[in-house]
């Protein structure tokens, strides 16, 4: 069995909404512009890639891309701007962050394969610090989503698809532990989905 798991709010107790109001704030200091300006140019161009992704450029070729057209700054620009904000400023956030230690110990001690299926909306290099917050390693799971292999993203259903092929298995075989509507798109393709709240149910997995 595959155990899909949700990273904000399921992996870590941490709502979404609060990380990311931090996020934007400490990318805004590193931007020197003003968060909610930098928070809609960015949640803006993930709208857009939502909207018309087509499958032919991972998340982070759109991103890239849109980020270049929309701010006259090139993609080599971006490119290292982010490197430095993921390996600096980003890991600061860490201390923000609550693990689920009771789902993370539940998954860990399961006969299963894990998943990493948080949204498609940050790179490698993010991905990588966000495990460290909860003190999780990236040899811990069978599949980790990032923008750089990812192709869509949630809630289309496309996004679990892909996963679903890269890992030459069935949605038959796979579970979808998550806290919102988003996750929930999983059960287009035929993955169950159980809510993180839903202890009684994960912990009979």
């Amino acid at each position: 069995m595959h155990i899909f798991l949700d990273y904000d709010g399921t992996l870590v107790k941490t709502k979404e909404r609060d990380f990311t109001t931090m996020y934007f704030s400490k990318l805004a200091n590193k931007m020197n512009g003003d968060p909610d300006h930098v928070a809609k140019l960015i949640m803006g161009i993930v709208m857009d890639i939502t909207r018309s992704s087509d499958g032919t450029k991972t998340i982070y070729e759109q991103f890239l891309e849109l980020l270049e057209s929309r701010t006259h700054k090139s993609r080599d620009f971006w490119i290292s701007f982010f490197t430095d904000f993921y390996t600096g400023e980003f890991a600061e956030l860490g201390r923000f962050v609550t693990p689920n230690r009771e789902l993370i110990d539940f998954v860990r001690n399961k006969n299963a394969k894990l998943v990493y299926a948080s949204n498609s909306v940050f790179p490698r290099i993010a991905v990588e610090q966000r495990m460290k917050f909860i003190g999780m390693d990236w040899n811990e799971f069978e599949y980790v989503v990032h923008m750089e292999n990812s192709h869509y993203v949630k809630p289309d259903p496309r996004f679990f698809e892909e996963i679903i092929l890269k890992l030459g298995t069935s949605p038959e075989n796979c579970v979808m532990i998550g806290d919102s509507e988003i996750d929930k798109a999983c059960e287009k393709i035929g993955i169950r989905f159980v809510h993180v709240e839903e202890k009684e149910k994960w912990m009979k997995l």
